[in-house]
């Protein structure tokens, strides 16, 4: 079903309120998070580490800062690939003077920061570098020396969970100066009806409608209250209501949902077969040694085949390649049926990943 065919007007809607799409103004939840970067900036501190998985919301989180702070604000949505990209990168926004044109005068990577605080004067600097776990030790390194020379700048620097145990143990000058540490995790029940509510008021709709208090309820507990599983969930249970023409998104919908009929074109997001009630974090600590290193794998590498993560794992103790294969196959449907991992066919194979419940076990743990 595609959403260029499709009439939204019965609830009153412009356009499909669920599509993945980073704009700040939609941005909710993360309360204390919030708090934390926005005194961060106001003391005037160096270095903020905002941390999260893929889908917890950092790009949104950044670009809310960029439209919300008063105060001069440099975005990067992705690091420079090499140091000497920086110049560039300031000289685009600052500039220069009648004289330094003259002069063709244009700062090296080692004058950079005596550029910057010219330009700068008294003013504060707000800048902004997303998908940080990106780019290399170098790089990250010019970072840091950078914040350390110009007067007047807090760097609010954000990744994957990874890119902090990479500068942990790679970057020991970095990581002593970072001053605030930002985990994103998900968000909690109210925050989850926020994101439905303003996503669906920003095409027209009135409060959560068409959704029941119960599916939000389902919903939260479905998705672990990851933002993008949210806004993908939702999206679905809407084109299946519209399918079947019904008016209400309620919990019946929600249990009729936990299969979903593959499309007949490819699509960028997966697809998710299967999403059971997710289990509790006493559950997940007691289970079977093979299980856990398998949702460890998976915490690192998402969609992964049951071939993929024989191959990746290295197990030995079986008689063939083959009954690893089936062995780990027969795992993983039992921790699918468990609500620890979801499912999506790709041709005839299945892959798996973590369900976003797990993925936040795993950022907590």
């Amino acid at each position: 079903m595609n959403n260029m065919n499709i009439d939204f007007s019965k609830w009153g809607w412009k356009e499909n309120p669920f599509v993945l799409k980073i704009d700040p103004k939609l941005f909710v939840g993360y309360n204390e998070q919030v708090k934390a970067v926005l005194d961060h900036i106001k003391n005037k501190h160096k270095i903020a580490l905002i941390t999260g998985k893929t889908g917890a919301g950092k790009s949104t989180f950044l670009k809310w800062l960029e439209a919300n702070y008063d105060a001069s604000k440099l975005y990067v949505s992705k690091p420079p690939k090499k140091p000497e990209d920086f110049v560039n990168l300031f000289t685009d926004i600052f500039g220069f003077s009648i004289w330094e044109r003259i002069l063709r005068k244009k700062p090296s990577l080692y004058t950079l920061p005596e550029y910057i605080n010219k330009k700068l004067k008294e003013n504060h600097l707000v800048f902004l570098v997303d998908e940080a776990h990106e780019t290399n030790k170098e790089v990250l390194e010019w970072l840091r020396v950078l914040t350390d020379q110009i007067d007047n700048v807090s760097l609010v620097i954000a990744g994957m969970p990874n890119l902090e145990q990479k500068i942990k143990s790679e970057l020991e000058t970095f990581d002593q100066r970072i001053i605030t540490r930002i985990s994103l995790t998900s968000l909690d029940k109210n925050e989850v009806k926020q994101l439905v509510r303003k996503r669906i008021e920003d095409v027209g709709g009135e409060g959560i409608k068409p959704f029941t208090e119960g599916a939000i309820e389902k919903i939260y507990e479905r998705t672990g209250g990851f933002p993008r599983e949210v806004l993908k969930f939702c999206d679905r249970l809407v084109k299946s209501a519209l399918e079947k023409n019904l008016d209400v998104i309620d919990e019946k919908l929600i249990e009729e949902h936990k299969e979903i009929e593959l499309p007949k074109v490819r699509l960028e997001e997966p697809v998710v077969t299967f999403m059971p009630k997710p289990p509790t974090e006493e559950q997940f600590r007691n289970l079977p040694f093979k299980q856990k290193i398998i949702l460890e794998l998976l915490s690192k590498k998402d969609w992964l085949t049951p071939r993929a993560i024989v191959e990746e794992l290295e197990l030995k103790n079986y008689k063939s390649k083959e009954h690893a294969i089936r062995s780990v196959n027969n795992i993983l449907k039992r921790l699918m049926l468990e609500g620890y991992v979801q499912r999506e066919a790709r041709g005839k194979a299945y892959m798996y990943a973590l369900t976003p419940k797990v993925k936040t076990l795993f950022v907590e743990s």
